[in-house]
């Protein structure tokens, strides 16, 4: 790629304000893919997880980093929402299913983790596992679980934000490439864009849950280090509400997470051993656990 000596350092800006983030966003509807990643935090006192940063990384401009914390999100619903502008995202449900959570409306998101799987064979298909092996870049993913609520930002971690929206491009634009010298750019573009979940199926009721099947197969190596990382969530969970880790979620829930990657609160009714009570009570820091156990 002709920009190989710019991926360990992305050239990006950090908007604070809704009068440069206006600024920054306009022209970016004629964009056709753009690079998207968001960062995030716990809130313990209400239960759930908020956008702190979303990062957008256009072709041609420097990377964008929004601070949401001081920026309206309002400013980016015409290009979040925009059926003409595919916004190529890694593990992108949970991305979504954030930008959702948000408010916000995504209408064309394509998970490059699917198109990954399609083109590629490989031990893990993490952001980093990818990279590594398309262009030969380890990525410091130390600031991961760093504090996103916190301000200010360190430098280092707006590093490591613009970072994951400018990556994720370039490798949409390297998996397309493959595929396409491999016959399967369709079908694998298919399979990749998420429909985008309607009002319906976002009130899905909890009578609809599927009665969970038992695991199909052995875990993969990746799915193990997964399940490994969602032990210690659990333990660190149980220690804070003072109860057994197996009140949590035995083994085979952690199992079947890592099997089905579930990214929404919905798709968590179907997973073995969790009720409506526990998803109400963690089910959307089990989410962003999970997240990050995959992208480790």
């Amino acid at each position: 790629m002709s920009d190989l000596e710019q991926l360990d350092k992305p050239v990006f800006r950090f908007i604070t304000n809704n009068a440069e983030a206006r600024a920054e966003l306009s022209g970016l509807e004629l964009e056709t893919v753009i690079g998207l990643d968001t960062e995030t935090y716990w809130n313990p006192s209400i239960n759930r997880s908020h956008v702190s940063l979303v990062q957008i990384a256009p072709r041609t401009r420097d990377v964008l980093v929004f601070d949401l914390l001081s920026v309206d999100i309002e400013l980016l619903r015409p290009l979040i929402e925009s059926p003409t502008v595919t916004m190529a995202a890694h593990n992108a449900r949970f991305d979504e299913g954030m930008l959702i959570g948000a408010g916000l409306k995504p209408a064309a998101f394509v998970d490059t983790l699917r198109l990954a799987r399609s083109a590629l064979r490989l031990p893990s298909y993490s952001l980093a596992g990818v990279t590594e092996h398309l262009f030969g870049i380890e990525l410091d993913k130390s600031f991961q679980k760093s504090n996103w609520r916190r301000r200010p930002l360190t430098r280092a971690q707006l590093e490591y934000a613009a970072m994951d929206a400018f990556i994720t491009l370039r490798v949409h634009d390297e998996l397309r490439r493959i595929l396409a010298e491999q016959g399967k750019l369709e079908t694998a573009l298919r399979q990749a864009t998420l429909a985008p979940p309607s009002a319906e199926t976002r009130s899905a009721p909890a009578r609809k849950r599927r009665a969970p099947q038992p695991p199909p197969r052995p875990l993969t190596n990746e799915e193990k280090q997964v399940v490994a990382i969602l032990k210690k969530w659990r333990f660190a969970k149980a220690n804070e509400l003072h109860v057994p880790a197996y009140m949590i979620c035995p083994d085979r829930t952690l199992e079947h997470l890592a099997m089905e990657r579930p990214a929404t609160l919905e798709a968590l009714i179907s997973i073995h051993g969790l009720g409506e009570s526990k998803i109400a009570l963690f089910g959307a820091e089990l989410l962003e656990a999970l997240h990050k156990a995959f992208n480790a």
